[in-house]
């Protein structure tokens, strides 16, 4: 690494000064718990708010008259500024103030929402998608960067394993009300309610979220003096730390192939597989009770089973993912049962990944460098993936318009298994790394 970058990298040691607390230690607080509780909340009221467009996609496409490719152009419009925003502005994690900046992504993602239902157009639609993917753009780095100020050591692993069950229970809830108010009234209402819930919510983040040190998030001027000061390290210089790059790239397919699932298997089940619509929302909910599932116990299986190596776990959990889709195909004409246990166990293995990729990996690498840059990290590798979770909209619309629902699912497990092969040459590359 150049000796300039080394020098960021080490300057950024300054950053939040405060000794952290041992998750298994009595010195973490009540605050402490308070912060994980309140992160929990957020996190999982943001991904609620995701759920109702995947949920609207057939009756948005009956009513405003568009096919899969517009219903995939929407995905992007929340999903392109998602994942720009992470990349070039959250790995220089300086700036604005963590608690404020939660109170920001909850607000304006609620703002953005709460009218979502009151068009006709796609382009109304897509540019508040867009607002709201903006925002919500710094709330997973938020996140990990307020727990981490608590919560560190070997059983931080069991804490972000429980803290990465908020975008599976959020799924889950956002999901289940969505399928009720699109059944009940249509997909106009099916936006209300969560946002409404999450405006409120946004001001008990600001006035309630403790902060465990001076925990900062960024600001487009990363050039500034104050960001210099901190040792913000820009997004070059993040890739070209060991493994960095190979990682980013295997979360671009992780998170390609889970959003692949939570967007568009609706739909999937309804056209495919012949479900009411009804029953395939309630349904498609199956793969997210698996992913929470496995994220609740991801520390475990981390520590018992892998001896606390995080990439080691990872190969196993993709090649179970990887088995668990294949089982779905082989078995997705055999009936409600089979097709509910295999979605479980394929969102067992996929999504239980994230927390580790997305969370306890930029923690584990911030260590190895010395460093205290783990929003930036989490920005890198999140912002990276949701890349992934960018052209998933067009990419499994296309397919599914050009060559059927069943090549889907055959590229996704492609996919799959090209992840599986990066993330295991970068335990490659650890384990050398610390042999030498």
């Amino acid at each position: 690494m150049a000796e300039p970058e080394k020098e960021k990298l080490s300057a950024a040691k300054s950053e939040g000064s405060e000794p952290m607390a041992d998750a298994s230690s009595s010195s973490v607080s009540r605050a402490g718990w308070l912060c994980l509780i309140l992160t929990w909340l957020t996190y999982a009221g943001i991904t609620a708010l995701r759920k109702p467009l995947g949920i609207g996609k057939k009756s948005m496409s009956q009513e405003l008259h568009i096919g899969r490719t517009e219903l995939g152009f929407l995905d992007m419009s929340f999903l392109l500024p998602y994942a720009v925003v992470q990349v070039t502005i959250g790995p220089k994690a300086d700036g604005v103030p963590v608690r404020l900046a939660l109170f920001f992504v909850v607000l304006v993602s609620s703002l953005a929402t709460v009218s979502f239902g009151m068009w006709n157009s796609v382009y109304p639609l897509a540019f508040l998608l867009f607002v709201s993917g903006s925002a919500q753009a710094f709330a997973w780095p938020a996140c990990v960067k307020v727990v981490s100020g608590w919560f560190r050591g070997r059983s931080s692993s069991n804490v972000f394993g429980i803290f990465g069950t908020c975008t599976s229970v959020g799924g889950i809830g956002g999901t289940l009300i969505a399928v009720w108010l699109v059944a009940r009234w249509s997909w106009r209402y099916a936006f209300l309610p969560q946002s409404l819930v999450m405006l409120a919510f946004s001001f008990i983040v600001l006035f309630f979220m403790p902060i465990a040190s001076q925990e900062t998030l960024p600001t487009p001027q990363g050039s500034d003096s104050k960001s210099e000061s901190t040792g913000s390290v820009n997004t070059v210089t993040l890739l070209k730390i060991q493994s960095v790059a190979e990682l980013s790239l295997a979360n671009f397919l992780i998170k390609l192939v889970r959003y692949a699932f939570f967007m568009w298997l609706p739909l999937f089940l309804s056209e495919q597989l012949h479900y009411k619509d009804s029953e395939a929302g309630v349904m498609s909910t199956t793969f997210e009770i698996g992913g929470f599932v496995g994220t609740l116990f991801s520390g475990a299986i981390i520590d018992r089973l892998y001896g606390g190596k995080l990439l080691s776990s990872m190969t196993g959990l993709l090649l179970a993912g990887c088995l668990s889709i294949v089982a779905f195909i082989m078995t997705s004409k055999l009936g409600f049962f089979l097709n509910c246990t295999m979605l479980f166990f394929a969102g067992a293995a996929n999504v239980a990944t994230d927390p580790i990729i997305s969370a306890m990996v930029p923690m584990s690498l911030a260590e190895l460098e010395g460093t205290n840059i783990k929003a930036g990290l989490a920005s890198v590798l999140n912002g990276f993936g949701s890349v992934g979770v960018i052209l998933e909209g067009p990419l499994i619309g296309s397919v599914a318009d050009h060559f059927g629902w069943s090549m889907c699912l055959y590229l996704l497990v492609a996919l799959q298994v090209v992840a599986l092969f990066l993330v295991r040459r970068s335990a490659a590359y650890q384990r050398t790394a610390a042999l030498s």
